[in-house]
């Protein structure tokens, strides 16, 4: 078990460290070519305006993604499946708070923060349900008695990641937007 959480902070590190080196390396070489890169978040406030529109598409895109997760999971070894979901959410998360500090000093840290808030919450929660299910499925296998030992949060786990996904799509939707407006108001 401490081997699994060091390869997983490990993991976690590099990812953030490569994802960040790998923004300033592009961002640098973009401006020497005669780039140019405007705020994305304070030129465009419309994208946190909360519709009835937003839902559909965010509910579409997070099932999508929860489906390669919920796949990936069965046809890779729970430790694989985590390590390799780590790397690539830490890489992408330090690709972004690097882009957003480097144009926008500590307010793009604070609203690369509040981007994900509340939501990715309930997305955390379902992805934890995800790896354990996978996890004691994998060590489980074979037991004649599956339900027997189980407790109600292991028997219906599916059921509540896909409730939290599908929660987490409604606070996306509409309290991270109101949120957002929030957040800009305090630096416009």
């Amino acid at each position: 078990m401490e081997r699994r959480r060091f390869l997983s902070g490990l993991f976690l590190m590099l990812g953030l460290v490569l994802g960040s080196l790998f923004t300033n390396f592009v961002y640098k070489d973009y401006l020497a070519y005669g780039g140019q890169i405007d705020s994305l978040v304070l030129n465009n406030k419309d994208l946190y305006v909360s519709s009835a529109s937003l839902l559909p598409y965010i509910l579409f895109k997070r099932g999508k993604q929860y489906g390669i997760l919920f796949l990936a999971g069965y046809l890779l070894q729970p430790v694989v499946f985590l390590l390799g979901s780590l790397f690539c959410m830490a890489f992408f998360l330090g690709s972004m708070l690097s882009l957003q500090v480097i144009q926008m000093g500590l307010k793009g840290l604070i609203i690369v923060l509040f981007s994900f808030f509340p939501h990715f919450i309930c997305y955390g929660i379902s992805a934890a349900l995800l790896y354990r299910r996978n996890l004691q499925d994998s060590e489980k296998e074979g037991t004649d008695f599956y339900y027997r030992d189980r407790s109600l949060s292991e028997r219906f786990s599916i059921q509540f990641e896909i409730a939290l996904v599908i929660i987490g799509c409604v606070l996306e939707s509409y309290a991270n937007p109101a949120l957002m407006a929030e957040v800009l108001k305090l630096f416009s």
